[in-house]
């Protein structure tokens, strides 16, 4: 049988039989055929799910990537504004920044102020410089400011829970009107984050005076995200020139406060 060929006959009515012979090897040349297409079309199933897969771990690495790359450069820009200021020619602006952080320009024995500190060359010394003042505005103040004194953690404090991310917080002042806006990712995806927001101007003195946005400018309900945008009046006992920041507070739905922070400011005109 090796050696002969295989003999296949079928028969539909009304028509003679009709036979056709074949070589095994032809026969088992298309088993192995119908085989390695099953198996092809196996492992393109397969690469293609890993492919997929992958794909989907990098769009994950990717935004994460992006949130840091993000978050960096939004303290890289705050310790340039902060650098920025303490390199100004100008000292009453310096004088106005250290009393913004609460404390006061050293002042020389005939009363006339003291030459400042050297200035810090680079980013890095400018970050040591605000954390040096930020303890230093944490020591019990004097009983001279006792009158005006107010609670740091309240004016440049943080709060974070995680539950949300602000990302990119921009403003601009023009005349009496705040424009504003960042981006609000839902770091809890599997739960929807739903709350409002409260913007607060922070002056140089440390007084904090509310804003009013739009009624829906600042009240989120976000599966993963959304991008915010406003703008507010300015209240009247505030002058552009004394404000140091704006904070940023936003709370659920129950009024739990999830985020908190404070953006300097920094004039541009």
């Amino acid at each position: 049988m090796s050696k002969g060929k295989i003999s296949l006959i079928w028969f539909r009515d009304d028509e003679p039989a009709k036979r056709m012979r074949m070589h095994p090897a032809w026969l088992k040349a298309l088993t192995y055929l119908a085989v390695l297409l099953v198996l092809l079309a196996a492992g393109g199933s397969y690469a293609g799910y890993e492919f997929w897969r992958r794909a989907q771990d990098l769009r994950l690495e990717k935004r994460d990537v992006d949130k840091r790359l993000s978050e960096t450069l939004l303290k890289l820009e705050r310790l340039q504004n902060l650098d920025q200021l303490i390199h100004s020619s100008d000292p009453s602006e310096l004088s106005q920044l250290l009393a913004g952080m609460g404390l006061e320009m050293p002042v020389a024995k005939n009363g006339a102020q003291a030459q400042a500190q050297p200035q810090p060359k680079n980013a890095k010394e400018a970050k040591e410089a605000a954390k040096e003042a930020a303890k230093e505005a944490a020591k019990p103040a004097p009983a001279e400011r006792e009158k005006g004194s107010f609670d740091l953690a309240d004016v440049i404090g943080k709060v974070d829970l995680g539950q949300v991310g602000v990302e990119g917080f921009r403003a601009k002042i023009e005349g009496k009107t705040v424009q504003f806006g960042f981006d609000l990712n839902n770091l809890l995806p599997q739960s929807p984050q739903a709350g409002n927001g409260q913007l607060f101007v922070v002056t140089r003195e440390g007084s904090l005076f509310p804003l009013e946005p739009g009624k829906d400018d600042l009240t989120f309900q976000i599966q993963r995200y959304k991008q915010v945008n406003g703008q507010a009046q300015l209240p009247a006992q505030v002058d552009r020139g004394g404000i140091f920041g704006l904070r940023l507070v936003l709370t659920t739905t129950s009024g739990k406060t999830i985020f908190s922070e404070t953006y300097p400011y920094v004039q541009t005109q």
